[in-house]
């Protein structure tokens, strides 16, 4: 594992508070630092850990918005207002939570910018495209991101002063796209990531990591050939038989079988009070249980919706991996409350857990490719055998292409695969925004749910989304600091 080698050099990089986190802090200061391949492979590390910044706010910004989850109805109307604001769309620039996200996302982008500018110190050709495979895979990470939550951002492409950055102005979808594209072009590129990781650098990237990453930026962005890009890497991991799924749908999240082969890339977490821990067990289990659920109590956030829970077929075995719809509490009493468990295990310490975060995943692979194959071709036997490979691996019997012969069809099918794969993952959001199907599905989610419904909770009603509420606005520092940038419509 990559951690000891980079913890005094995470713990030395500070947030950036200036306009656009652009220049990360170092302690150590950057006139002794980035002088040798040896500090730039650890600056490297630094910014993988970065990501456990980006993933603190994620799914409040992502799965919060979705169908899938919400806050828990019994916290008082008034308590954790600023998620819930995010959860019924009613946030404005000053929510606290869309800045920190926006902070995360672009001290990720300001670590890969200062890698970049100081490349040339390696000396090692092999190293040096590797190092800079890494950090404009993250740099495109971070922008794939804040370009489908923010539309329109500022692209900074190398270590710039918080006063040079009140010239800049947001550039266009389009440009973003293609900037992340050019980037990920690089990282995917023969040569440049090892397609084999060792196991002492399980979190590192591979190659194909960064073509998986390229081809769900392709079937988003849906411009020109991309459709058929895509389809061509996405073909050339699965033929790469270096995947897998695993046999079961919970071997893919137990601690005992972390970077397991059906992991291509997940954001790692350390147990053992160092400061890599994972808050989301302690996070995410059910308000108030005291230590029945997880040893230092649970907050109750990221709270599973009704509708989630009824989706699942009886048999299913990803519902009893992903979620929890009780639990025992003091002297044996069984507690009705629903909560997330993919990210449970035991803790020590609360919000010390060992889980890591995955980000792609071979079934990711495989339903791209049934997506991709289907919008190009139709269904037929090979989408609905991609389809059905993780369909059956949760214990279900295989769908029949007579129930999903037409490429509409098909897609709600895949589309509510995915919703029950990758549940608590952060996908569900992007999903509905690559279809276009997130102002139907959510307007359907805000009549059905009781707790937007209920008359005891009236501030909790949410009306049904416009288009514009399907960006977040740009945070209100950005704006304070050069009142030229414009805002997102609406807000």
């Amino acid at each position: 594992m990559i951690w000891a080698a980079a913890l005094c050099t995470i713990l030395s990089f500070g947030a950036c508070e200036d306009s656009l986190n652009l220049q990360p802090k170092s302690e150590i200061g950057e006139g002794v630092f980035y002088k040798n391949d040896q500090e730039i492979n650890l600056a490297v590390i630094s910014s993988y850990n970065s990501l456990q910044s980006l993933m603190q706010y994620e799914w409040l910004v992502t799965e919060n918005r979705s169908d899938n989850t919400n806050m828990n109805a019994s916290s008082s109307e008034s308590q954790d207002l600023p998620m819930r604001e995010l959860d019924r769309f009613v946030q404005n620039s000053q929510n606290i939570y869309v800045e920190k996200y926006w902070r995360a996302a672009y001290h990720t982008i300001a670590m890969a910018n200062t890698i970049l500018d100081r490349i040339d110190v390696v000396t090692d050709p092999a190293l040096k495209n590797r190092y800079e495979a890494e950090a404009r895979f993250l740099r495109a990470f971070s922008y794939f991101r804040l370009v489908r939550l923010f539309g329109a951002v500022f692209i900074i492409d190398t270590r710039i002063t918080g006063e040079e950055a009140k010239s800049y102005e947001r550039q266009s979808e389009a440009a973003v796209y293609d900037f992340i594209v050019e980037d990920l072009k690089m990282a995917a590129a023969d040569g440049n990531l090892p397609q084999d990781v060792i196991t002492a650098e399980e979190g590192r990237l591979s190659q194909y990591a960064a073509q998986a990453e390229l081809a769900e930026v392709y079937i988003t962005r849906r411009s020109g050939n991309d459709l058929s890009d895509a389809k061509a890497l996405l073909t050339s991991i699965k033929e790469s038989t270096k995947f897998a799924l695993q046999t079961t749908y919970a071997s893919v999240f137990s601690t005992t079988n972390e970077y397991n082969n059906e992991i291509l890339f997940a954001v790692r977490y350390k147990s053992g009070s160092v400061g890599l821990g994972s808050p989301f067990a302690n996070w995410f289990a059910p308000k108030s249980s005291d230590n029945y659920v997880v040893n230092g109590n649970g907050l109750g956030y990221n709270y599973p919706t009704q509708s989630l829970g009824i989706a699942y077929e009886a048999g299913d075995t990803r519902k009893d991996v992903s979620m929890g719809e009780s639990y025992f509490g003091k002297s044996g009493k069984v507690v009705v409350d629903s909560y997330i468990k993919k990210y449970l295990s035991t803790v020590t310490t609360a919000l010390d857990a060992e889980n890591d975060w995955p980000i792609i995943r071979y079934a990711d692979v495989l339903l791209m490719l049934a997506e991709v194959t289907n919008d190009l071709d139709g269904p037929s036997d090979e989408t609905l055998d991609l389809l059905n490979q993780v369909h059956q691996r949760a214990g279900l019997s295989a769908i029949v292409l007579t129930n999903v012969n037409t490429p509409f069809g098909f897609r709600l099918a895949l589309e509510n695969e995915r919703r029950l794969e990758f549940a608590f993952e952060n996908k569900r959001w992007f999903d509905l925004l690559r279809t276009k199907r997130a102002i139907t599905v959510m307007n359907q989610h805000f009549r059905a749910e009781f707790q937007y419904n209920d008359p005891i909770h009236p501030s909790f009603k949410t009306n049904d989304l416009n288009e514009w509420q399907l960006l977040l606005p740009i945070p209100q520092f950005e704006i304070d600091l050069n009142p030229a940038i414009t805002q997102n419509y609406g807000y």
